[in-house]
């Protein structure tokens, strides 16, 4: 089954990737270890605690008029 979520800030990227996690039945312990990134950044991404690069990053789209949509297919591994 698909899934996608539009994209228009730091906290929604967060929810997304929570999201896409949970399908796959994952923790984010489970990610870290997969994807090689700290469970405590995992953690602050899905929180959608912000940084100023990330802030940024959503200000120059927003004034392009650029949308983000993730799109992911429930219960895939990585690079399936």
């Amino acid at each position: 089954m698909d899934r996608w979520s539009r994209v228009i800030a730091p906290e929604d990227l967060g929810e997304t990737i929570q999201a896409a996690r949970m399908d796959r039945g994952w923790s984010q312990r489970d990610l870290a270890r997969i994807s090689g990134i700290a469970q405590s950044a995992i953690s602050d991404m899905e929180s959608g605690k912000h940084t100023l690069y990330a802030e940024r990053l959503f200000a120059l789209l927003e004034e392009c008029g650029v949308t983000l949509r993730a799109e992911w297919t429930t219960g895939d591994a990585p690079g399936s």
